[in-house]
């Protein structure tokens, strides 16, 4: 059988087991394949078939990299579906699908890979924030503990769609459970989805901060469902309200208000103001 018929019904049969797989290009040389969970977990990838497969050389993976598919989740998919295609002597492209939709159906982080990512580097940067704080107290003196901080975590459970995030900082921290709903980020009624799940769990702030941070953050939820950026969810979920029409611009303010900045010329001046208002006094 020529390497060809043999590509054929291999994907055929690929085809018959995973028929949500969707083939819109196949030819001897190379198949595009795509497969979604929803239009969030949309995953396009191409199989090359080299010269001497599947006996001498394995099939070759590559992932589509956009708006789904950050370079991190493209780089994760293409490893391990090489190594699972470089495993199989034969009917490589079965067992890169049936990994493929194993990976999409029971990853609820897919449609959040890039945001796990920043959450991921914005708990190590405050972890890295407040040990160089620490350090700084205990060089000059300040701190008379030298007991270490406990770090900031933050663990996954990728079939689950769990988030368990505990933050520390100093004597204090705060434990919550955030869990992703199936069809994020789709809120609509036809899908059913759901916002976030924030949970607290444990914490040692009081109760009153505890309460005005678990009902900021869950407005914040609330207005980015909406349609809101992230920045305008978090300022207009501030308790802190700035007046209405408000806009500090320093440069003008420096430039109205620059008769009345204390510089030495005008020190000077008023000293001789003053010297001058005391003579008259003394004249009287």
């Amino acid at each position: 059988m020529s390497q060809h018929n043999s590509i054929q019904e291999e994907v055929a049969e690929a085809q018959s087991m995973f028929p949500a797989v969707n083939v819109p290009t196949s030819t001897p040389s190379f198949l595009i394949a795509i497969y979604q969970r929803s239009p969030y977990t949309r995953i396009k990838m191409t199989m090359t078939f080299p010269d001497g497969y599947p006996t001498h050389h394995p099939l070759i993976v590559n992932i589509d990299q956009d708006a789904v598919v950050p370079p991190g989740l493209k780089k994760k998919l293409e490893k391990e579906l090489n190594i699972v295609a470089s495993e199989q002597p034969t009917q490589q492209v079965r067992a890169v699908w049936e990994r493929l939709v194993s990976f999409v159906d029971t990853n609820l982080f897919v449609p959040c890979w890039k945001e796990l990512r920043q959450c991921v580097e914005m708990v190590q940067k405050s972890d890295t924030t407040t040990t160089a704080a620490t350090t700084s107290k205990s060089t000059t003196g300040n701190s008379k503990s030298k007991k270490q901080t406990k770090q900031s975590t933050i663990t996954l459970y990728e079939s689950k769609g769990k988030i368990k995030l505990s933050l520390h900082n100093e004597a204090y921290y705060i434990n919550v459970d955030i869990t992703i709903d199936p069809a994020y980020p789709d809120f609509s009624a036809a899908t059913g989805g759901k916002s976030c799940l924030l949970e607290l769990k444990s914490t040692n702030f009081p109760k009153s901060i505890t309460d005005m941070m678990m009902t900021q953050a869950q407005d914040i939820v609330r207005r980015m469902q909406e349609g809101l950026s992230s920045d305008r969810a978090m300022n207009l979920s501030n308790p802190v309200k700035v007046p209405k029409n408000f806009h500090l611009n320093i440069d003008e303010m420096k430039e109205k208000y620059k008769s009345r900045l204390l510089t030495k010329d005008t020190i000077s001046n008023i000293k001789h103001d003053t010297e001058a208002l005391k003579k008259g006094t003394d004249l009287r």
